[in-house]
């Protein structure tokens, strides 16, 4: 059965949300994956938890470096708020730091800019396997 899936994209680069859209619709078209997704964008951070809210938000892929706002402190903010939304976090740096403090803070997933089709649908395929535990 398909489920119907929130996804918000969050990046300062428009460029970089259409690709990560285009690349999650050919994951799920490529992989059969049971989703029917929903696609929902901002650039800033601000706007990030009243989206989830208003939404429904289940999924984000959360850049960390966004114009004026730390996408660590996000999403530190939407697992205090949001324990079931998943969370995938994009970087163009792959800093260990960046990956721990990621993973500590209750991250889904981390994907290093820029996207490539494997790492997108290994954190769609987490999200699935997420969803079956609830």
């Amino acid at each position: 059965m398909t489920q119907r899936t929130n996804i918000l994209l969050v990046d300062d680069i428009d460029y970089t949300r259409e690709l990560l859209r285009s690349a999650i619709i050919a994951c799920i078209d490529d992989d059969e994956m049971p989703l029917q997704p929903q696609f929902f964008q901002t650039s800033n951070g601000e706007s990030v938890l009243d989206l989830i809210k208003a939404r429904n938000i289940d999924l984000v892929y959360l850049d960390i470096d966004l114009d004026g706002t730390n996408g660590l402190d996000i999403l530190k903010d939407i697992k205090n708020e949001h324990k079931d939304v998943a969370v995938i976090m994009c970087s163009g740096e792959s800093s260990s730091d960046n990956v721990m403090e990621a993973i500590k803070n209750g991250a889904n997933g981390f994907i290093v800019k820029p996207f490539n089709s494997g790492r997108v649908s290994e954190s769609l395929k987490k999200y699935l396997l997420l969803k079956d535990k609830k």
